[in-house]
């Protein structure tokens, strides 16, 4: 028999996967594909898989600590939905973007673990 404490583990994990599969769904579009062509459905698939394995990695190897449970779809708020104006005249434009101190210092954060990285692979090789 099991003890509750390895009852609550397992129903915990379960729960987990539902969490991924929507996210899977949601935030990979994995629910949108053609129905003409059984292939291009399997390669959209594929690269949709590696797209989710890549940002996982991303998000455990390189993000900080307190974004990595976060889903595709918060980062993408977070990283990608940035105010902003176009300024400039004539064909000199530019992007202004306004201060988010949270924003600036998980770049920072990333900069430097991707530094990390880059460093570790450079002596490997």
């Amino acid at each position: 028999y099991l003890t509750c404490e390895e009852i609550f583990h397992d129903y915990n994990q379960r729960c987990d996967v539902e969490n991924n599969i929507d996210e899977i769904k949601e935030g990979f579009a994995f629910s949108e594909n053609s129905l003409v062509n059984y292939k291009a459905n399997e390669i959209y698939l594929l690269i949709k898989m590696i797209a989710y394995n890549v940002q996982n990695w991303f998000k455990q190897a390189i993000m900080p600590r307190d974004v990595q449970h976060h889903e595709i779809k918060t980062l993408r708020r977070i990283f990608l939905r940035v105010c902003g104006n176009i300024c400039g005249k004539g064909y000199y434009r530019y992007l202004s973007f306004s201060q988010n101190s949270k924003l600036q210092s998980m770049i920072e954060f990333i900069n430097v673990k991707v530094a990390e990285f880059g460093r570790k692979f450079v002596m490997l090789n």
